[in-house]
């Protein structure tokens, strides 16, 4: 029963990640279209704009990687899909979930390092003084959301691509 579960749980969290990084995107761009009218109109740019777009970028890709590893829209170059067997792909989808859960996790252990220097040494941004901890958490909190998406991948079948998805592609 936990099993059937699971890919809800993983499911929810990433449409929850989702929205976070859709509205760190709108926010995002909202801010850097209004410093940019401020500043040519007006000569009055937002102070600590940089710092409030850099802060929203880094929330928007720490938690928008999440649905690419959960439900695996990463970048695939299928060049030996079309000579071989499902079990084959089949094999290979489960190496690249094992590859890419491997990768985050060494991105996440990578992290921490600079992320107690910042909070210990206590830096802070220029324009807004805020704490660079604050960054680098948002950063690991949206790192441990994607590897749990990325765990998430394991518990989804290791199908290969469809004709859904190939026609999704032609579409676009």
């Amino acid at each position: 029963m936990a099993y059937n579960r699971a890919p809800v749980l993983f499911e929810r969290l990433r449409v929850a990640q989702l929205r976070v990084a859709a509205i760190a995107l709108v926010m995002m761009m909202s801010v850097t279209v209004l410093d940019v009218f401020l500043r040519y109109v007006f000569n009055r740019p937002i102070r600590g704009s940089y710092d409030f777009v850099e802060f929203m970028l880094v929330i928007f890709v720490f938690n928008g990687i999440s649905t690419a590893f959960l439900q695996r829209r990463n970048i695939v170059i299928d060049l030996i899909d079309t000579f071989t067997g499902r079990r084959f792909i089949a094999a290979l989808i489960r190496i690249t979930d094992l590859m890419s859960l491997a990768t985050l996790v060494l991105f996440a252990y990578a992290m921490l390092t600079p992320a107690w220097q910042a909070w210990s040494y206590g830096d802070r941004k220029l324009d807004l003084g805020l704490p660079t901890s604050v960054l680098w958490a948002a950063a690991l909190v949206g790192i441990a959301g994607a590897i749990l998406c990325a765990v998430g991948a394991l518990f989804t079948p290791a199908a290969n691509r469809t004709e859904h998805d190939t026609a999704d592609e032609t579409a676009e």
